[in-house]
């Protein structure tokens, strides 16, 4: 071999063990950086990676064939600001008597204050709703921005972004990225895609001109609000069209924020993770009656958004952490919910706290491959209204106590045999109802009486 041709290929051997963002990078930190990507509505089965037949998530692919895919993650709440609750405090949200997004977080600490103590630089960007005040410093966040919302509450008039409507999110988040990549950092990064309403630029639409559905690619619940679409004088085509340009629009601006961790050198020191806040809106009446750009899939699972049943609870979970969380692997078993966010992270960050005050667990056993998470505590459901209905999940049952109004008839379901929760086998175990029913009565029992609620934030 020629001495050129040597040394031409010794460089580029070592530009594939060093590339040049890494060569000039800081010395990773002793804590790992941790990015917190949460889509608003996206249901079980609106990714590649999770199964839907057409959707294009490439970036998002990655992060699992990366890094690890939860099967049985649970949000803690059926709308979005429950969900961020328990995210956030890793408290089950009906515990609060004022409701969150007008009353914030109480005295409840969250883990952006728990990392700040322990010198992370934290930030936030996107939507929030969780008040009364959205400032930096609350909470422990040193930055708050990149999203349409002002912290009055009022919105700023900015152009469309043709790239989507996430995008400036995510070029703030960047931002914050770039300024703090000595680390440690901490960022949420919350979008609205695909919440109501999805109306994505016609170029991103164009992308998906050719599409036509074929309901039986679909399960059974997304063929029958097919049906409602067509009945209401929509077109399914051009919904399904719009509603996955708008998800291809979000994968676009996670590729934009992955591309440059690795930029930066901090991909193998950075844990990110994908969420969404619950389920795909499966509903046809309420909230603005029939919306035929709503196509969100929860898969086969039952109900969404606005209920507690599977499809409204059980939502994507990605992992990746390189060198720590098994890449390419797909975890059926760990139950998992959002109260585990906080006491998972502490966990891997060496932050000290006391278990017995949360509501979640340490979940990093199951993150980093070591073994499937086995819950010492159950999790539970009820939304913030005295009368409403309540669930419990322990092992791989789910109990189901309904309001006198509901019937009030107890419900069990085997989620282990059918996570479509078809098949109500209450009367075929009545020692599992009886305990679940004690427990989850003696939750409710605690809950406040009376709940502070109102879409006023003067008041």
């Amino acid at each position: 071999m020629k001495p050129s041709s040597l040394t031409h290929t010794l460089a580029f051997t070592l530009s594939l063990l060093f590339p040049p963002a890494a060569i000039h990078a800081a010395a990773p930190p002793a804590k790992p950086n941790i990015v917190f990507l949460l889509a608003d509505d996206l249901g079980r089965g609106d990714l590649h990676c999770y199964g839907h037949p057409y959707a294009r998530t490439p970036h998002i692919d990655s992060l699992a064939r990366d890094g690890t895919r939860f099967m049985q993650y649970h949000a803690t709440g059926a709308t979005c600001c429950p969900a961020r609750t328990g995210l956030m405090t890793s408290k089950f949200p009906a515990t609060y008597p004022t409701y969150p997004a007008n009353g914030g977080f109480a005295d409840h600490i969250t883990i952006t204050e728990l990392l700040k103590k322990q010198g992370y630089a934290t930030g936030h960007f996107g939507k929030w709703h969780i008040g009364p005040d959205q400032k930096p410093g609350t909470y422990g966040i040193d930055v708050i921005g990149g999203d349409e919302e002002e912290p009055s509450g009022g919105k700023k008039k900015q152009p469309a972004d043709e790239r989507g409507r996430d995008a400036r999110i995510y070029d703030a988040a960047i931002k914050f990225i770039d300024k703090n990549q000595r680390g440690p950092f901490y960022v949420n990064v919350w979008g609205h895609i695909p919440h109501h309403p999805v109306n994505p630029g016609e170029a991103l639409v164009k992308r998906w001109a050719h599409l036509k559905v074929t309901a039986t690619d679909f399960p059974v619940q997304m063929r029958a609000k097919f049906d409602d679409v067509r009945q209401g004088g929509g077109n399914v085509d051009d919904g399904m069209r719009r509603y996955l340009a708008d998800i291809e629009s979000l994968d676009d601006s996670v590729g934009r924020i992955l591309q440059r961790l690795d930029q930066l050198g901090l991909r193998d020191n950075t844990i990110v993770v994908f969420n969404s806040d619950q389920g795909a809106d499966m509903t046809k009446a309420g909230n603005g009656g029939l919306r035929f750009n709503q196509m969100g899939s929860n898969g086969a699972q039952r109900g969404g958004k606005h209920t507690h049943w599977e499809g409204g609870m059980n939502v994507p979970w990605i992992v990746r952490w390189p060198g720590h969380v098994p890449a390419g692997r797909t975890d059926e078993q760990s139950v998992i919910s959002g109260v585990d966010w906080l006491p998972t992270l502490c966990a891997i960050a060496g932050v000290k706290i006391n278990p017995s005050e949360f509501a979640g667990e340490d979940a990093s056993a199951a993150w980093l491959g070591q073994s499937p998470h086995v819950r010492t505590k159950p999790l539970l459901w009820k939304t913030s209204a005295p009368g409403s209905d309540s669930f419990i999940r322990e092992g791989p049952w789910k109990l189901r106590r309904p309001t006198r109004k509901n019937d009030g008839q107890l419900e069990l379901y085997d989620l282990a045999a059918d996570p479509a929760e078809s098949k109500n086998v209450a009367s075929q175990q009545p020692a599992v109802v009886k305990k679940l029913a004690a427990q989850l009565a003696a939750w409710v029992a605690t809950l406040p009486k009376t709940y502070i609620k109102t879409d006023d934030p003067e008041k």
